[in-house]
């Protein structure tokens, strides 16, 4: 009877003894998990903050060149047609990325907005005003390398083209311009320094603030001659779908 007794005993001390640690293993699972999570709460806060700090030294930077423009340069025009910034244009590697608007993604997955379209253009493409204007700004960027900047004064509206990554300018701050008037040649410079081949590009933005901070770019087909749309536009990876096309005669 007595060694039933101990047998109950023992049994009831091993129930409760992995009763325990059975408890002990799910609050320490419980409190991994909670762990786990506020550090990818913690890891993502991290990541938000670091890009909004990016993100205002990056503005700080465009601030620094943002030079005041001379508003009053030229005089509105009632030349209202428009052409493209170089010759037989095609978009760089034909793909939609390089287009204007959510095309890209940064090394995160999130996604990046491109402020104009890259013309591909080998070193030294003749780079063309698109349409009549005065040269507001010639500018050497630590981003878009050396640029030129023309203001179009319409009787409605006031435009702005942007061209970048140039490597030569064949104009003058104030010099009045025509629809395809040669500002340039395009090039490599600012953060284009290192692209060869198929990369080699003009950036060209359309913008309604002519300043580089103001990030008041539209899309450049309101105001281009050729238009180019992206084949798949709902496709979330845009650097793998293509171009499509389309040249018209436009006038505003």
């Amino acid at each position: 009877m007595k060694l039933i007794i101990k047998y109950i005993i023992l049994l009831s001390l091993l129930v409760c003894f992995f009763s325990e640690v059975t408890a002990q293993s799910e609050n320490n699972f419980q409190k991994l998990q909670e762990i786990s999570i506020k550090n990818q709460i913690k890891k993502k806060r991290e990541i938000t903050k670091k890009k909004e700090s990016k993100q205002d030294t990056n503005d700080s930077i465009l601030s620094i060149f943002d030079i005041d423009i001379d508003l009053t340069l030229g005089t509105i025009t009632f030349d209202l047609s428009w052409g493209d910034p170089v010759e037989n244009p095609q978009i760089r590697c034909n793909k939609a990325s390089n287009l204007y608007g959510p095309v890209r993604h940064d090394v995160d997955g999130s996604i990046r907005w491109h402020r104009g379209f890259d013309y591909y253009a080998p070193h030294g493409t003749p780079v063309r005003s698109v349409g009549k204007g005065v040269v507001s700004l010639i500018q050497t960027h630590p981003d878009y390398g050396l640029c030129i900047l023309v203001t179009h004064k319409r009787p409605s509206k006031t435009y702005y083209s942007f061209y970048a990554h140039l490597s030569l300018v064949s104009v003058r701050y104030g010099e009045l311009v025509q629809q395809g008037t040669m500002l340039g040649k395009s090039g490599t410079t600012g953060n284009a320094y290192n692209l060869t081949g198929e990369e080699e590009h003009l950036h060209f933005e359309y913008r309604t603030n002519p300043k580089h901070g103001a990030k008041q770019q539209a899309n450049p087909n309101t105001i281009v001659k050729t238009k180019f749309y992206s084949a798949d536009p709902k496709n979330k990876w845009q650097s793998k779908v293509g171009v499509i096309k389309k040249g018209t005669f436009n006038i505003f």
